[in-house]
C-alpha cells in the first residue's frame, strides 16, 4: 500500500515544470507588459518587443520595419489620446512550428468611454519577438 502511494505521488506530482510550460509563461508576461506599455502610450518602449521587420501589423501594414510601427502608433495615439485596451479573458497560447501565437480577447476604448470587442493575435518567433500583430472586431 505504501509503495502504491509512493508511485502515485511520484508520477502525479508536478515536479519540474516542462520547458514548454516555462516558454508559455514568458510569452504571457511579454503580452501583459506590451499591453501595459501600449495603454500608457509608450510606443518607443513597446518597440523593443517587435522583430526588426514585422510581417503583418494591424490591417493594412505588411513587412513593415519596427520604426514605422512606432511612428504609426504615435500618430494613432495623438488622434486618440484616451485609447486603451482592456483584456477580458486570459491570454491563450498555441505553438506551431516554432511560432507561438497569443490570442487576446478584450475591449478597445478609443475615447475612454465607448468600446468595441476585439480579438488580437500576436505571433512570436523563436527569439520571442513579435512578427505578427493583428486585431479583429468581434461581436459579443
Amino acid at each position: 500500500m505504501i509503495y502504491l502511494f509512493y508511485l502515485l505521488t511520484t508520477f502525479l506530482s508536478p515536479g519540474n515544470l516542462s520547458a514548454e510550460y516555462k516558454q508559455e509563461r514568458v510569452e504571457i508576461r511579454l503580452v501583459n507588459e506590451l499591453f501595459r506599455l501600449r495603454n500608457e502610450h509608450k510606443a518607443d518602449s513597446a518597440e523593443l518587443y517587435f522583430a526588426d521587420t514585422v510581417q503583418v501589423y494591424m490591417k493594412y501594414m505588411r513587412n513593415v520595419p519596427k520604426k514605422k510601427i512606432t511612428l504609426s502608433d504615435k500618430s494613432f495615439w495623438k488622434a486618440h489620446p484616451k485609447n486603451k485596451f482592456e483584456m477580458t479573458e486570459p491570454v491563450r497560447l498555441s505553438d506551431q512550428s516554432g511560432i507561438t501565437t497569443a490570442t487576446i480577447i478584450g475591449k478597445e476604448y478609443l475615447d475612454g468611454k465607448d468600446f468595441k470587442y476585439e480579438k488580437i493575435e500576436i505571433k512570436f518567433n523563436k527569439n520571442k519577438k513579435i512578427v505578427y500583430y493583428r486585431a479583429f472586431n468581434i461581436k459579443r
